[in-house]
């Protein structure tokens, strides 16, 4: 299967800042990198929160509709979640028993714009968790 065109769209190294919201699992805080590589029939998404707190690593595979997100929470996804785009943003659903949590990324220009919102439980109205406005690097 040949990957959406869109993926490529994504591709780079980007950095910004990112406002984190509080939640069960996290404090406030920033973030600043987050890398777009190509992978089998999708993309892989390479994310590094750095606090003052700590800091949290995840490594995204999208292939095909399918979404998997590892992180060093430690938490392995039971089943996929949904890679599905929405006109030109790409929009990540997963849900476990833990809650649901919902990534959109779209490109604008040389910048990339996240959203990322969470529910707990995963039938609850969506809070947002992360937006972030980032910059291609060595472009």
């Amino acid at each position: 299967m040949t990957p959406d065109p869109r993926y490529a769209a994504l591709l780079g190294d980007w950095s910004g800042d990112e406002e984190l919201f509080p939640t069960a699992w996290t404090s406030a805080g920033s973030a600043r990198a987050l890398t777009v590589e190509p992978g089998p029939d999708g993309i892989l998404i390479d994310y590094v929160e750095l606090q003052d707190a700590g800091h949290l690593l995840a490594h995204a595979v999208i292939v095909d509709t399918g979404f998997w997100w590892f992180d060093s929470y430690g938490f392995v996804p039971e089943t996929p979640g949904t890679a599905l785009w929405d006109g030109d943003t790409l929009v990540l659903d997963r849900r476990s028993a833990r809650g649901r949590t919902v990534m959109r990324l779209r490109r604008d220009g040389e910048r990339l714009e996240v959203a990322l919102d969470t529910a707990v439980p995963a039938d609850a109205d969506p809070a947002p968790l992360v937006r972030g406005t980032y910059d291609r690097q060595g472009a």
